[in-house]
C-alpha cells in the first residue's frame, strides 16, 4: 500500500497542486488542499478500475476540497493581500499565469481541457455541472485569454 501511495504522489502531485493553486489562488492554501487530497487517498480502501479512474478521482476530490475551502466561513472572512498569484519559477510563467487570472470556474475548465486533456463531458462529470455550462465557461475563458494574450491563443 505504501509503495502505491508513493507512486500516486509522484505521478499526480504536480496536477493536484496546480488544480488547487488555480482554484484557491495562494500557494499556502494549495499546499493544504494538496496534503488533504493525498491524505484522503491514503485512507481510501477501494482499488481503482484503472489509472484513468484513479486520476479522475484525484481531480474530483481536489475540486471538491477547493469548493469546500472556498465556501467555508473562515475563508470568506480572510482578505487576500495578493490579488494575483505570483510565480517564482520560469515554468510557472507565461500562459499558465494568464490562465490563473481567470475566474475560478473558467481557469479550472481551461486547466482540465488543455493541461490534462479532458473532454467537456468528462469535466462536466467531475465538476458536477451541465455540459452546456462547461462549454460556456470554456468559450468565455478563451475569449478572455485572447484579449490577455493579444491574439496569441487560438481556438481548438
Amino acid at each position: 500500500m505504501l509503495a502505491n501511495i508513493e507512486r500516486v504522489i509522484e505521478q499526480y502531485s504536480d496536477m493536484v497542486y496546480r488544480i488547487a493553486l488555480t482554484r484557491t489562488g495562494t500557494k499556502e492554501n494549495a499546499e493544504d488542499i494538496y496534503q488533504d487530497v493525498f491524505l484522503k487517498y491514503s485512507q481510501k480502501a477501494k482499488e481503482f478500475e484503472s489509472f484513468s479512474h484513479e486520476k479522475a478521482w484525484l481531480i474530483k476530490v481536489t475540486i471538491n476540497m477547493t469548493k469546500n475551502f472556498n465556501n467555508s466561513s473562515w475563508n470568506k472572512k480572510v482578505v487576500n493581500l495578493d490579488e494575483n498569484i505570483k510565480f517564482e519559477t520560469p515554468e510557472e510563467t507565461g500562459v499558465y499565469e494568464v490562465v490563473c487570472r481567470l475566474p475560478q470556474n473558467y481557469r479550472t475548465v481551461i486547466y482540465l481541457m488543455y493541461y490534462e486533456g479532458y473532454k467537456i463531458n468528462e469535466i462536466s462529470e467531475m465538476m458536477k455541472v451541465k455540459e452546456g455550462t462547461i462549454k460556456t465557461w470554456a468559450f468565455r475563458a478563451r475569449e478572455l485569454l485572447k484579449k490577455d494574450l493579444e491574439g496569441g491563443f487560438e481556438n481548438e
